[in-house]
């Protein structure tokens, strides 16, 4: 188990306001926050390979995304 301790009074009344008591709301908004960060870092991990002539097939791509992400 995680815990996070918030240190900021206007995020922490942010998400009261947005959330109220409802933790497993919070928990889920958080969780689908850090996959699409961890989304957009294997994006740019992609484009940098890309960039430097390390392409793979598409096909081979999707495969690993959907095995990854599903």
């Amino acid at each position: 188990m995680l815990n996070i301790e918030i240190n900021n009074p206007e995020l922490e009344e942010s998400l009261k306001q947005l959330y109220g008591n409802n933790k497993q709301s919070l928990v889920t908004a958080f969780a689908d926050f850090v996959q699409q960060r961890k989304i957009k870092q294997d994006i740019g991990i992609s484009i940098s390979q890309f960039d430097a002539g390390e392409a793979l097939p598409l096909q081979d791509v999707i495969q690993a995304l959907r095995k990854k992400y599903e």
